[in-house]
């Protein structure tokens, strides 16, 4: 089907099913889901009551996990980052947050990043002692996942993420220069290195007037 189409131009109708049928010799259910999964690639588009058509070439931008100073880069921002508190939570150490089980050492990381000087995220993130020894010794005034893979071999492949709309505490609105009860965006992420093991959880918030995330859904 993907030849029927290529010399077609954009806009074109495609034959219809009983012609298709007929020309390649094969039931017209066979054709109808040769066409759905055609139209759900974005190669066809359907109007009711008058055909499918070749859709128009479009770009695609692929969503990538990029460090925070990778955004600030993207974005003509000058990145910098707060150092907030820095420490290391032997095992059974009492939580600090909710969402974080300590099961071994874990380094604690709180950080305020900005871009142009501006707050832009407020972070916290844990990484386990065994994965980056000596941690607290390197500078985390640039991106972590750089120091993990410079100093540790350590790259960052893939990330589990939930968008979630919270009211921050006043100590985070603070952070971020923000008043009072206003909405934000919190980042939940789990960071996965190339052999599926865990090697970063952390928990990002981002005023929603400075952040936008963009996804495109079909039916």
């Amino acid at each position: 089907m993907r030849i029927e189409i290529s010399g077609l131009e954009e806009h074109d109708p495609i034959p219809r099913e009983r012609q298709l049928a007929e020309r390649f010799g094969v039931s017209r259910v066979s054709i109808r889901q040769a066409l759905a999964i055609l139209n759900e690639n974005g190669l066809i588009y359907t109007i009711h009551g008058s055909g499918s058509f070749v859709a128009p070439l479009r770009e695609t931008s692929r969503m990538r996990l990029h460090s925070f100073t990778e955004e600030m880069d993207r974005r003509g921002f000058k990145p910098s980052t707060k150092i907030l508190n820095f420490d290391l939570l032997p095992s059974g150490s009492e939580k600090i947050d909710d969402w974080m089980p300590i099961t071994q050492s874990y380094y604690r990381i709180e950080r305020l990043r900005l871009g142009n000087n501006e707050p832009m995220s407020y972070e916290i993130s844990y990484i386990a002692e065994e994965i980056a020894p000596d941690l607290t010794r390197k500078k985390l005034s640039g991106s972590l996942y750089e120091i993990l893979s410079r100093e540790y071999k350590i790259e960052v492949a893939s990330a589990d993420e939930v968008l979630l709309p919270i009211i921050p505490n006043n100590y985070v609105a603070k952070q971020l220069k923000l008043p009072a009860n206003t909405p934000v965006l919190e980042i939940r992420r789990e960071c996965f290195n190339t052999r599926g093991e865990k090697i970063e959880t952390s928990r990002s918030i981002r005023s929603a007037e400075r952040w936008e995330f963009r996804y495109t859904v079909r039916s």
